[in-house]
């Protein structure tokens, strides 16, 4: 049994392990990642994003129709005080080619020029292999006169943006992402970046959906700018990016951050490039570490869940559950991701297995038990048999007042002897007399505590409760002499003789328990009760029924008998014997 259940627990593991190798539960991993991990900060103070919103929609009508002179005018009035201007103007926005405008074209041109502080989105196009493919810039004067970075935004299986590219390699070139970009301008060097960190980047976001936008009141407009009362100056050296901060411009995502609020492209940048300016890189734990955990945990599990009581088990699984989840926090705080959900998931399947298993194999063994029973008990109290507490004792009994009635067939000897030739006969015959002792004794609610060759012996009350089991003992013993008369002419009929039985009842105190040696237990009762209905049965001739004095003075006018005087046991003298004669 215990191999079984030690090859059950490795092929659970076996396949919880292949579920890790191919990592089939990553969106349950993501998401609970998600839900431990959000971390958030205060923005930096010297970025501030100006959304194209609904508010300057309205002032300037669809952005469709937009002339690339609006954005023109923009730079200039951000620039417009020499000394005070912006450090980075990031501008959000694919203009990959010239348009029907050429004075708007050109305006855009000469902004970004003059103003040496301007950076262009740009956007590569990837075949299904991952690979960069098409590449879309700004349009070769305004590419000659400003700085460009890559816009593309990273999705994961689920659809959820937690992941940044750093440098998309395109023709034997890396070109910069939109936040590289912005940093290079601002710091003057590309970030560095931690080589463990991947590419592409788990991605520290800083904000939540509005919190650049918000720096300046309710948000900050793309309009406020062309405001009377706008100061530029007050953007010295600040970094700002420009960006569609509306639901048309579909430019907007659900983040490891907010799964019920889309946060638009241009502040996904922003927080891109807090995570430089702050270092604030998060390093995934190399995959031979999280293989090693995972092993860990299988190993751990199935020695202690399927060993231990299931109490000691469930108090380890929380233990180990809380404290792994605590760990994986910790270590997120410091910069490391290690996998959430496997460890504490298979920890948990492990222990159900266990649990499972021992619920299972139980009730086998409980169907076992019920079934050898039913072979000696009567069957409408096994089920009580078994959640009995003396059956669950293995080590000591219990006293118990009870009666036993010894049955023994008288005669049979001789028949077997007649039938030696016939052993198949013989066996036929004796059970058949064996079905009789045991159904009187079922009837009257007795249980069979053995068979002895051709004798059987039964208690009452002695494995289960029973009402008035002294009566019911009785009656069963003179059911016994009487349902032998129908079994025993059929027999003397076939084979020209018949048997009978002899029947003792006593009843008394004696000890109730599982009797043997470790690998062999018996439970019946041992004790002077016993020994005397086994006294009394040798005495009774064929289809008579003696009962003790005890016996006799316990059911007084219930039935009647006869007495025999007394007669010398051994251990106990002379005792007072009866002969049954009837049942009332």
């Amino acid at each position: 049994m215990k191999y079984k259940k030690t090859l059950g627990c490795l092929i659970v593991s076996a396949v919880m392990f292949v579920i890790f190798q191919f990592n089939l539960l990553a969106s349950f991993e993501l998401g609970m990642q998600d839900r431990l991990n959000i971390n958030l900060g205060i923005p930096n103070p010297n970025i501030f994003i100006f959304g194209i919103d609904e508010p300057a929609l309205i002032e300037f009508g669809p952005f469709q129709f937009w002339t690339r002179q609006l954005m023109a005018d923009a730079i200039n009035i951000l620039n417009s005080e020499p000394g005070w201007e912006p450090a980075v103007i990031a501008i959000d926005v694919l203009y990959s080619g010239a348009s029907n405008d050429a004075e708007g074209d050109a305006a855009l041109v000469r902004a970004a020029r003059e103003g040496g502080n301007v950076i262009f989105g740009a956007k590569a196009g990837f075949n299904w292999e991952g690979e960069a493919r098409t590449f879309e810039l700004p349009f070769p004067e305004l590419e000659a006169a400003s700085n460009h970075g890559m816009l593309n935004t990273v999705f994961d299986i689920d659809g959820i943006v937690r992941r940044a590219s750093v440098g998309i390699y395109i023709d034997g070139n890396t070109e910069p992402t939109f936040a590289e970009a912005i940093y290079q301008m601002y710091m003057g060097e590309l970030p560095q970046i931690p080589e463990r960190a991947g590419n592409p980047m788990y991605l520290t976001f800083t904000g939540d959906v509005g919190d650049f936008y918000g720096r300046v009141g309710l948000g900050t407009s793309f309009a406020d700018i062309f405001a009377d009362d706008f100061d530029p100056g007050f953007y010295a050296d600040a970094i700002i990016l420009i960006g569609p901060y509306a639901a048309g411009f579909m430019d907007s995502y659900f983040t490891s951050v907010n799964s019920r609020e889309q946060m638009h492209g241009v502040e996904i940048h922003a927080n891109i490039l807090q995570m430089f300016m702050d270092e604030n890189f998060k390093l995934y734990a190399p995959s031979w570490i999280n293989i090693l955990i995972i092993i860990f945990t299988l190993i751990i599990s199935g020695v202690i869940f399927m060993r231990l009581d299931v109490r000691i088990s469930f108090s380890a699984l929380v233990v180990f559950v809380i404290g792994y989840i605590f760990l994986n926090r910790f270590l997120f705080i410091n910069g490391h991701i290690m996998t959430l959900i496997y460890p504490p998931l298979y920890a948990s399947v492990i222990f159900i297995f266990a649990v499972a298993y021992n619920y299972i194999t139980e009730r086998i063994e409980k169907a076992k038990i019920k079934d050898m029973f039913k072979k000696y008990v009567d069957p409408n109290l096994v089920e009580e048999m078994i959640k009995s507490s003396d059956m669950a004792d293995g080590r000591v009994g219990r006293k118990k007042h009870f009666a036993v009635v010894f049955v023994d067939i008288r005669g049979f000897t001789p028949l077997s002897e007649k039938l030696a030739d016939e052993p198949e006969t013989i066996v036929h015959i004796l059970n058949d007399y064996l079905e009789l002792t045991a159904s009187c004794i079922f009837n009257n609610g007795g249980s069979v505590d053995k068979f002895i060759g051709d004798a059987t012996m039964a208690l009452f009350n002695g494995f289960t409760p029973l009402d008035d089991y002294i009566f019911k003992a009785v009656n069963a013993a003179h059911d016994i002499v009487k349902g032998a008369e129908a079994l025993n002419a059929k027999i003397t009929e076939k084979y020209g003789f018949g048997v009978g039985f002899g029947v003792g009842v006593h009843c008394g105190y004696a000890v109730v328990g599982n009797i043997g040696p470790k690998f062999r237990k018996d439970y019946t009762a041992i004790g002077d009760t016993v020994n005397t209905a086994a006294r009394l049965e040798s005495n009774a001739k064929a289809s008579q029924v003696l009962i003790s004095k005890e016996v006799y003075d316990m059911l007084e006018g219930r039935i009647s008998a006869d007495s025999l005087g007394e007669i010398t046991m051994k251990g106990k003298g002379a005792v007072e014997i009866f002969s049954l004669t009837g049942v009332f």
